[in-house]
């Protein structure tokens, strides 16, 4: 009859990280527990919400699917893609922001005159709420794909904002093959930028992806702590993480005594 939280952190084998879930899951429910919240840091194939072609499906849709296959009552998670992937649940989902504990690391770096940037267009609203909360300026960088046969080439098209003798912190919300990422970065010092950041909420990191931030102007890129990345910093050792786990912690112990979220979901 007690309320049980799982926190479940997904390797990147997401497909076994799943099965394992529900699993875990349908153990508790046969064992009589009262309510089942499932907390999953970093939510699989989230990047994959919506039909791109045609021989495609919106895996998170599948996901939402088989979670609610095994009655959970309530997921929790953090920085989804997009907001739709809520829509795919019957329950509540609450999906808490990474910005506070980014906004701690960025205040230890003590920039003079740095500039948020986004990578691609789709995360200027995002981009442009937390500069303001930190009193900064943004940029946009826009990354043009161009398909070369079965090849897609990322080709830095057009910047807005002034980066010039600044230091840019470029933030999004996955780094898988960071082929846009990287991209932006030369970009930016193309255009005069002194230091080049780099954060992501999840470090889902791709094959050869380390090697190309390796090889990139990027100075510093730091990743939260939804996936493991021991291994990851070993290999690349400019790369660093923040801990979100005062977060969950903190969302956790307000959905246990009924009080409201909203301060966990803005700055």
């Amino acid at each position: 009859g007690k309320d049980v939280y799982l926190v479940f952190s997904c390797t990147k084998d997401f497909n076994n990280s799943i099965l394992d879930l529900l699993m875990v899951v349908e153990a508790m429910k046969n064992a009589s527990v009262g309510t089942v919240t499932i907390v999953l840091p970093s939510f699989p194939y989230a990047r994959y919400d919506c039909v791109s072609r045609v021989d495609r499906c919106p895996i998170a849709r599948l996901v939402a699917d088989m979670l609610q296959s095994v009655d959970c009552d309530r997921v929790l998670t953090m920085d989804l893609h997009t907001p739709q992937v809520q829509g795919y649940f019957d329950l509540p989902v609450d999906n808490i922001t990474a910005e506070p504990a980014f906004r701690d690391w960025i205040k230890e770096l003590h920039l003079q005159e740095a500039v948020l940037v986004t990578p691609n267009p789709e995360g200027t609203k995002r981009v442009a709420n937390f500069s303001e909360s930190l009193g900064m300026q943004f940029a946009i960088v826009h990354v043009g794909d161009e398909e070369v046969g079965s090849d897609s080439r990322h080709t830095a098209a057009s910047l807005v904002g002034t980066v010039k003798d600044r230091d840019c912190i470029i933030y999004d919300d996955i780094a898988d093959t960071c082929h846009t990422i990287v991209k932006t970065a030369e970009f930016l010092k193309q255009n005069g930028a002194q230091k080049v950041f780099c954060m992501a909420t999840h470090g889902l990191f791709a094959k050869e992806s380390l090697q190309l931030c390796a090889a990139s102007p990027i100075d510093q890129f730091v990743v939260t702590d939804t996936i493991d990345q021991q291994e990851n910093m070993v290999l690349y050792p400019k790369l660093q993480t923040v801990d979100v786990s005062h977060l969950f912690a903190e969302a956790i112990r307000r959905v246990h005594n009924n009080e409201p979220l909203l301060a966990l979901f803005k700055l």
